[in-house]
């Protein structure tokens, strides 16, 4: 007696037709597009971008003009751009019928960094060196003195130094406060193992020693929202319950 086929067998058939006509049918179409002229690219936008510069960033791409639309990839897009540094993400979508759209994502400075022969370079948040070629004129950020030699720079990678790491955990105390007061300060070094603060308007250092920040931040934006200091005063907020202001560097 000959097996009926069961039900379950049957259907799996017609599902496994049903997908390789759509895959075909998929193949088809997107065979079409990518040879039709109506999908020329005719035009790319960027957009995204804060520091680097839109004509820039277009020119190194205008190779895609008079390209298929649908015959261009992300992988080709990233390999455009994979040796700019400041780029941290790109999207691409098509704009039907002939516009590529480019979405720049860039990576932001956190603060400056100084070398140990006073070489400036950007940080972003990660603590990846960022090129010093261009300074950007709205990234105006803290500078971090430290004794890192010129020759252990990588443009790109990751810098590992303890000052930098303890700036970066004192800017998140910072902003638990008040998160404006960063930008109050314009440079961050050690002396004699005491992290100095420069105020950036006015140019007076303050110390606040190494616990209980939040508080000290308080004790300080209440002074200065109370009386002026003078250029190169000191502001010594270390010992609890005392305060300590001299016209002498620590």
């Amino acid at each position: 007696m000959q097996k009926k086929r069961s039900g379950s067998s049957r259907y799996f058939f017609f599902f496994l037709v049903c997908v390789v006509l759509i895959y075909g049918a998929y193949i088809g179409i997107n065979s079409l597009f990518t040879k039709l002229d109506l999908f020329k690219v005719k035009s790319i936008k960027i957009s995204g971008n804060e520091n680097l510069e839109t004509d820039f960033l277009k020119n190194i791409c205008n190779d895609f003009i008079n390209l298929n639309l649908y015959s261009i990839s992300k992988k080709d897009v990233l390999k455009k751009y994979e040796n700019i540094i400041r780029i941290d993400d790109i999207k691409v979508s098509r704009i039907f019928p002939n516009k590529l759209k480019i979405e720049i994502s860039e990576k932001k400075g956190e603060f400056f960094f100084r070398t140990e022969s006073g070489t400036i370079f950007p940080l972003d948040k990660n603590r990846v060196v960022l090129d010093n070629v261009n300074f950007y004129e709205n990234e105006v950020l803290p500078v971090i003195g430290t004794k890192i030699p010129n020759s252990e720079i990588i443009i790109g990678t990751k810098v590992e130094n303890v000052l930098i790491e303890e700036v970066f955990s004192l800017k998140k105390k910072f902003a638990n406060v008040n998160p404006d007061f960063i930008k109050s300060i314009s440079e961050f070094y050690l002396k004699d193992e005491n992290l100095i603060l420069v105020n950036a308007n006015i140019g007076y250092r303050i110390v606040l020693g190494n616990n209980e920040i939040e508080e000290k931040l308080k004790r300080l934006i209440f002074l200065e929202q109370n009386r002026t200091f003078e250029k190169g005063t000191t502001i010594d907020l270390r010992f609890k319950d005392q305060l300590v202001i001299s016209s002498e560097e620590i």
